[in-house]
């Protein structure tokens, strides 16, 4: 090695000038940059690509899922009666409802924004998708819950509800909530209870008559009530039980075909409210809406303290409407859904359907006094525009 000697200043001289420096610094500056963007830029096409596959994706759920909601194969949803299995009903909109052996359910009412139901009797495990464009109304007797996307539970029987969230948050209202609302999330729960009842609003009860011959006495009403549910939930016949096993699994024209039109009006005489919701629904399915008016006249007539009677009214109202073409029946079916009650959560669809019948009968003034009152009621709601549309009409 070479000696260096003093003074040492003399060695460290510059073996470039300043512009050298900055060339050789930007040189060094370009390589490494230039590395690190090459190696970015595919991370970044590859998310975009991602992003855009997803916003396709969702966009085209939307699409495919802006109607009614329907089964996942495509179908109607209908009313459901599980028998003595328990039943699992995927939904096109990806939610799931579970029924447990002994459970009915029967949709109300289908559109791109809203889905409604309820609970006629036994355990529904309702697991809806989050963040899915629908409002979700479930009447079960005591309450209603209402729900965006979550998991919950209903469970009802004689005069007992039981609403338990396993995730999300569902809203319960009616008059028998504290506060007449309670709100639940994930792992709470409400439990109701209506002393007065001694039958779950699924059972139908007939009621209790005089005899002919005041001599003869009359059975005690609780004694006549027992009675007239053994006979109304009695099987009469293979046939009978044929065309409910049918209707059970949605084959709707079987088991209108198992009844045939004598064996339905028959039916439709003596079966109690359940069953008689049933048969509505497997004339209205099977291409037969006018052998559904019979059942459901039935309810109103026989069995109008029931709590599904209202429930009755109005879908007897949308059949003579939308099916029928019969504004004035239609009308009528309207009128006596709202005096019999119907829930709250049903109250505004109910107004705004007697506004467009009363129009379609040329009632202008019925049709007049209907607008007021939703307008009234429901300011801001979800059928205005609908409503005032109509009344253009008159």
């Amino acid at each position: 090695m070479s000696e260096l000697h003093l003074p040492l200043k003399d060695y460290l001289c510059d073996v470039a000038n300043e512009a050298a420096v900055c060339r050789i610094a930007e040189e060094i500056d370009s390589r490494t940059y230039g590395r690190k963007r090459r190696q970015l830029w595919p991370r970044i096409l590859i998310g975009a690509t991602a992003a855009a596959v997803a916003v396709g994706v969702a966009t085209s759920h939307r699409h495919r899922d802006a109607g009614p909601l329907l089964l996942a194969d495509g179908r109607e949803v209908v009313a459901v009666d599980s028998g003595g299995v328990s039943s699992d009903i995927a939904l096109s909109d990806g939610s799931h409802i579970r029924l447990s052996p002994g459970t009915r359910i029967e949709p109300l009412e289908s559109t791109g924004a809203t889905f409604s139901a309820i609970v006629a009797q036994g355990r529904v495990d309702f697991d809806v998708r989050p963040g899915g464009p629908r409002h979700w109304t479930i009447e079960c007797g005591l309450a209603t819950v209402e729900v965006v996307g979550t998991e919950f539970t209903c469970e009802r029987e004689a005069g007992r509800l039981h609403v338990g969230v396993r995730h999300g948050v569902v809203l319960v209202r009616g008059d028998r909530v504290p506060e007449r609302a309670r709100r639940l999330s994930a792992g709470e729960s409400l439990d109701l209870q209506d002393e007065g009842r001694s039958a779950s609003a699924g059972e139908a009860l007939a009621p209790a008559t005089l005899p002919a011959n005041p001599d003869e006495g009359a059975a005690p009403p609780d004694m006549a009530v027992e009675a007239a549910k053994q006979d109304h939930s009695r099987p009469r016949g293979t046939g009978a039980r044929t065309w409910r096993d049918l209707a059970r699994r949605g084959h709707h024209e079987d088991a209108y075909a198992a009844l045939g039109s004598e064996g339905l009006r028959l039916e439709s005489k003596r079966l109690g409210v359940s069953d008689l919701l049933a048969l509505a629904d497997v004339a209205r399915l099977s291409g037969h809406p006018a052998e559904a008016v019979m059942p459901l006249e039935r309810i109103l007539s026989d069995f109008a303290r029931d709590a599904q009677a209202p429930l009755a009214a109005f879908a007897l109202g949308r059949l003579e409407l939308d099916s029928l073409g019969h504004a004035q029946a239609a009308t009528s079916a309207f009128r006596k859904a709202l005096e019999l009650g119907i829930p709250r959560s049903l109250r505004e669809d109910v107004l705004a359907r007697l506004v467009e019948a009363s129009t379609r009968s040329g009632d202008t003034r019925a049709a007049q006094r209907a607008a007021d009152a939703y307008l009234d009621e429901f300011p801001t709601g979800r059928h205005v525009q609908a409503v005032q549309s109509w009344l253009r009409l008159r």
